[in-house]
């Protein structure tokens, strides 16, 4: 009896001793399955960054409402009586804001057309707006490549007739209108 006592008076801190090594081993391997998730999780969040500033972003149909009617709503400024704009004084700071969803080149046509600076300030051309997206109205969306997409649409009103406009959207770090075409 005296030496079946002994092997487990042996057995019992060797049994303790496995628990302690497979208890921390398991702890290691689970410390490291967490960093493993942690790291792919990571790469993940990366690929999608990259995948952002590459442009592949997808323009949606409210982006297009909220960009085109931001780019009228800067066309067309508040003037006083004498058609005189209130909130800018020259050509320069109203393409400084037109940057908001479009490039300057493309807003440079309008602004050329629509506003002349006088030596007291800036005054808008008293005409009608130019022929424009019509948000009520079906549109064709055409990706052209991983960051460009054109919206055309064919329209018709009493005051412009018939007419075809193609705007070009282009993502760098946001949507903007990089070209506006009339047919």
């Amino acid at each position: 009896m005296k030496k079946h006592h002994m092997t487990l008076k042996w057995i019992i801190p060797i049994g303790v001793i496995a628990l302690f090594l497979l208890v921390g081993n398991l702890t290691v391997n689970k410390e490291q399955v967490f960093a493993n998730d942690h790291q792919q999780i990571k790469t993940l969040s990366s690929v999608k960054e990259v995948v952002k500033t590459q442009g592949e972003q997808k323009l949606t149909h409210e982006e297009v409402i909220k960009i085109t009617n931001r780019f009228m709503d800067i066309l067309v400024q508040d003037i006083d009586a004498n058609y005189k704009v209130i909130h800018f004084d020259t050509k320069d700071e109203l393409l400084n804001e037109f940057e908001k969803v479009t490039t300057k080149e493309t807003a440079q046509q309008f602004v050329d057309f629509y506003y002349s600076e006088e030596a007291d300030g800036m005054y808008i051309l008293p005409t009608e707006t130019p022929p424009w997206f019509l948000e009520e109205n079906d549109y064709d969306m055409i990706t052209v490549d991983a960051s460009t997409v054109k919206v055309v649409q064919d329209n018709h009103t009493d005051l412009d007739g018939n007419y075809s406009l193609e705007l070009e959207f282009r993502f760098d770090n946001d949507w903007k209108i990089t070209n506006i075409t009339y047919n």
